[in-house]
Formats: structure tokens, sequence, C-alpha cells
């Protein structure tokens, strides 16, 4: 029964793990906001674009590309919505912990990935740029497969995109943790840089209104899993080097930026490492196959 209702609205493994992830924050919003109809509204939405976005994509093409691409900008914005709700659920804050941890593994490693060669401006411009990438290259990557009609290789890569997003965000639960972020009025003094920092730095304000986001590094976690799908997805030398060099500034801007500490990269390359073995107990929950690949739904048996 469950496959045949899945089939009928067009839901695929990743709408049912999302559809998951946002019946959890409705269950957090109703146990500790006093005031959750705001929030379960907006879940409401996103969740119900999924079932409208399915069934579109059983009758056109152009809904089956906004269903395969969906995902993408709505995990962005569960994001922001768990922001309050993890500082509601979770009163604790681990940053003494982690700026502790930095201290005592890392000692003088930090200050200098901060101040390296004096923070130029042109370094801190270049650091911010790689540090926004994180936003785009995803995309980019699921636009490249999808327009090569390599379906199934999107399936999967926005499968593990996802997830491994979601995980994150868990982590977020957890252990709820700002990161050495600096006060915006010395943003200037402190960070430096020029036009393309500040404007990254809007961005961030805009982007990232969830601030109790620095353990797991999910910048670490999810550029090296799209740098690993995207090894072996695009093997050209001409795409592999310029995405590993914006791997390697991305979790470099992640420090130099102010924004994790060291011991959060190091759990987010963790969490990196271990996605393999999630995702196949994800997928056995919640099916293989996707929407790109074809309308056949493989969803278990209830």
């Amino acid at each position: 029964m469950l496959r045949t209702a899945n089939r009928a609205l067009g839901l695929a493994p990743i709408d049912r793990m999302m559809l998951a992830f946002i019946a959890f924050l409705v269950a957090v919003a109703a146990f500790v906001d006093p005031d959750p109809l705001p929030v379960l509204a907006t879940l409401a939405v996103l969740g119900g674009t999924f079932f409208v976005a399915g069934v579109w994509g059983l009758r056109s093409e152009l809904g089956r590309v906004v269903h395969g691409f969906l995902p993408l900008p709505v995990v962005v914005t569960l994001f922001n919505v768990a922001g309050p709700l993890i500082g509601a659920l979770n009163p604790s804050r681990w940053d003494a912990t982690m700026a502790g941890l930095d201290a005592h593994f890392f000692g003088r490693l930090v200050p200098a990935w901060q101040h390296l060669l004096g923070r130029p401006n042109l370094l801190s411009d270049l650091a911010s740029f790689a540090y926004v990438s994180y936003y785009f290259i995803p995309f980019i990557m699921c636009i490249a497969l999808w327009v090569q009609g390599r379906r199934r290789e999107f399936d999967d890569l926005a499968f593990v995109l996802i997830a491994t997003l979601l995980v994150s965000y868990l982590g977020y639960f957890l252990f709820p943790t700002t990161g050495p972020r600096v006060p915006q009025d010395v943003e200037v003094q402190v960070l430096g840089g020029g036009h393309v920092s500040v404007r990254v730095r809007d961005f961030l304000r805009a982007a990232e209104v969830n601030q109790l986001d620095a353990f797991p590094s999910g910048h670490t976690a999810l550029s090296l899993v799209f740098l690993g799908f995207g090894w072996r997805l695009f093997p050209r030398w001409s795409v592999r080097i310029p995405l590993l060099g914006l791997v390697v500034g991305i979790i470099f801007a992640t420090v130099y930026l102010s924004l994790h500490y060291v011991i959060d990269l190091c759990a987010g390359a963790t969490q990196a490492a271990l996605m393999p073995a999630v995702v196949r107990g994800l997928r056995r929950v919640f099916g293989q196959g996707g929407v790109a690949e074809a309308r056949r739904d493989s969803a278990p048996s209830a």
C-alpha cells in the first residue's frame, strides 16, 4: 500500500527522507516552541511542495526538472528554520569546549591560520569567494549531470548531498556551537578584505540566519563529499583541478574567516568519511532510485 501511494504521488526516496526530517522538525517545534504556528506553517508549505512537485513531475518534463532540483533549495531553507528550534531544544552551548579542544590539540596552528601572511585583503577576498562557492558547486554539478543525461548519477549525487546536510543538521541539535565568529561591527578591521569580502559577508548574514551551525562543519563535510563524487563523475583534469582548488579554499576559509574551530573541521571530515555507510543505511529505509533516472518507485514495502 505504501509503495502504491508513493508511486501515485511521485515521491522519490530523497523526498521521503526530507519529509521525515521535516516531520522531526514539526515534532520539535510542537514540543519546544511557545508559538509554533508560524514554524509549523512554514514546514507544512515546505513539505507540501514535495507532493505538488511529485505529481507535477509525473505529468510533464518541466515538473520533473523542478522535482529533481527541489530538495536543494528546500534543504537550505530548513537550515534556517531549524536555527531557533536548535536553541530552544538544547540550551547548552559548546563553544568553550570546542575552543579548549582547539587550544589543546592545535595550539599555535589556529592563530597562524587566521593571520596567514598578515591577512592581505586579496587573500581575504579569495577565501570569501571560495567559502561562498560552497553554495553553488552542488547546483552546478547536478545541472551538468542532468544536461548530460546522466540521470542515475544525478539521483545518487543529489541523495548523498542532501543526506550529508541533514546529518550535519542533526549534529547541530546535539552540539549547538556558534563558532569563533567576529562581531559585525569589527568585521572589516579583523577580517579585512575588499569589496568581495564585504558582499560575501552580507550574503552570509542573509543566507545563514542559523548561527548554531559550527559543529560539525557542514562546509567541510559537504565539500569533501562533492569533491569525492566530482573526482569520479567528472574525470577531466580541467574539472578536477579547479574543483580541488575550491574545496581546499572552502576548508581553508572556514577557519581563516573565523567561522569554525579546527575541531569542527575534524568532525566534518569524519562525517564525510562515514557518509557512504550512512547513505547505505538511508537507502535501505527510503529506497533506491530517484526522480531523474526513471519514474519507478523503489521504496521498500510497508
